[in-house]
């Protein structure tokens, strides 16, 4: 597998504005407070071609169940994963054997690290015409690289919301292919890619959920998301029907209002959130207060997903 991209190559996607460039350190007063935090994120970009002309990607943020060929831009173009650091501000194209590890009409719907490391993203295909569109799978950034195909999924269901659990486990989220319920947390096979459900935690029928993260102790911590973007910390135990509910997330006592990227837990157990509020950008890493719901702000990251990196 390449990770590398060459300093011509990646001028011109950073002049392009496609992959974020002069990211800047963690303030030391941030690092004081969050230790060992090691994040790394995961966005696509435009693939540049040999005449230096940047090719867009596709403008799909958000898959809609049963789409139909006219109600999806159909200005398609190749595109390729970028991977981040939110340390060193360095960013990586991604490929395998030169090929893009996103092809055009897919989307990247989960992000997460394994316990021995290894990068994994869920990759979901957009359908752009009655025909059957190509299966998800969830690939695994190794060398070399390798992937799955996702089996025991419905036709209008998305598995998202990845996780590596600290018992080398690797699970997630399972719902409409437009984010809405039902949802169930599922357990995915790493060695044939077939999912089954792993709990009987019942969510509401009109809320979201999303995002995944398990800390140190061994808690397990999800978001929901209500019909206005109004964002609830979760806690999720297996000996319990619901999901406890911890605290809306707010900022400046203000609410959350436009659900969540991404959820991750530092090895000392620092929650933190990743996401904008709504008609805001670039995303940012958020501290979260699990009692409270508190959020405070630690570092702009301008990319789609993250995860912690692990040694």
């Amino acid at each position: 597998m390449n990770y590398k991209l060459s300093r011509r190559k990646f001028g011109q996607l950073a002049l392009a504005g496609t992959v974020v460039s002069g990211l800047s350190y963690l303030t030391k007063k941030a690092l004081a407070e969050t230790p060992s935090v090691n994040i790394v994120g995961i966005g696509s970009s435009p693939i540049v071609t040999a005449d230096q002309t940047v090719i867009t990607e596709v403008n799909t943020t958000e898959l809609v169940e049963n789409t139909a060929l006219n109600s999806v831009s159909t200005d398609i173009k190749p595109v390729g994963l970028v991977l981040q650091s939110l340390m060193t501000g360095k960013a990586q194209v991604l490929t395998d054997k030169s090929t893009p590890l996103l092809e055009p009409n897919e989307i990247l719907s989960g992000f997460t690290s394994l316990s021995d490391g290894t990068l994994v993203v869920a990759i979901t295909p957009v359908a752009l015409s009655r025909r059957q569109a190509t299966p998800t799978r969830i690939t695994f950034l190794g060398t070399p690289v390798k992937t799955l195909i996702v089996s025991g999924l419905k036709p209008n269901q998305q598995l998202g919301s990845l996780l590596g659990t600290n018992d080398g486990r690797l699970i997630g989220l399972v719902g409409k292919k437009n984010g809405t319920p039902p949802i169930r947390l599922v357990d995915i096979n790493l060695q044939t890619g077939e999912i089954s459900s792993i709990s009987k935690i019942k969510f509401m029928d009109d809320e979201r959920v999303s995002n995944l993260a398990e800390c140190p102790d061994g808690i397990l911590y999800t978001s929901l998301v209500g019909a206005y973007g109004d964002t609830t910390l979760v806690q999720l135990d297996s000996n319990q029907k619901k999901p406890i509910r911890l605290g809306q997330l707010k900022v400046n006592g203000q609410a959350w209002n436009n659900g969540l990227q991404s959820l991750v837990c530092s090895a000392t157990g620092q929650l933190l959130a990743f996401g904008a509020m709504r008609y805001e950008t670039p995303n940012a890493v958020y501290i979260v207060d699990k009692n409270s719901g508190n959020m405070t702000r630690l570092q702009d990251f301008d990319t789609t997903q993250i995860t912690r990196a692990r040694a």
